[in-house]
């Protein structure tokens, strides 16, 4: 239970964040973000904090302490992980992208075709 991202856009870089008890927050392999809250940013233009601060997407878990890693990529595209004890819940923030449409929408104004 984890999100990876890479590819081209990253330089060929790979972010991946997991679940609290067994993931971990890594850049290229090597761990980062090991303390709470923190702060990480690179060359190739990633920009990382981890902290308690953000809007979740599940209130059920509203009781809990947010442990949410903010990932801000030179794109455009923003991330927003929230790390619970064994899952992950996520919210992707972008701009349209020429011919996008799916689950991320086609921003066409319409929410209630944004998943067909």
């Amino acid at each position: 239970h984890q999100i990876a991202v890479g590819g081209p856009f990253l330089g060929g870089h790979k972010v991946v964040v997991g679940p609290m008890e067994n993931g971990q927050i890594t850049f290229d392999g090597q761990a980062i973000l090991q303390t709470f809250p923190s702060t990480f940013s690179n060359a190739c233009g990633v920009q990382m904090s981890y902290n308690g601060e953000g809007k979740l997407v599940d209130n059920a878990q509203g009781h809990l302490d947010k442990h949410i890693v903010h990932i801000k990529f030179n794109n455009g595209v923003q991330l927003e992980v929230m790390r619970w004890s064994n899952h992950i819940n996520l919210r992707i923030t972008m701009s349209a992208r020429p011919g996008q449409d799916g689950h991320c929408g086609n921003f066409n104004g319409n929410p209630g075709d944004d998943t067909q």
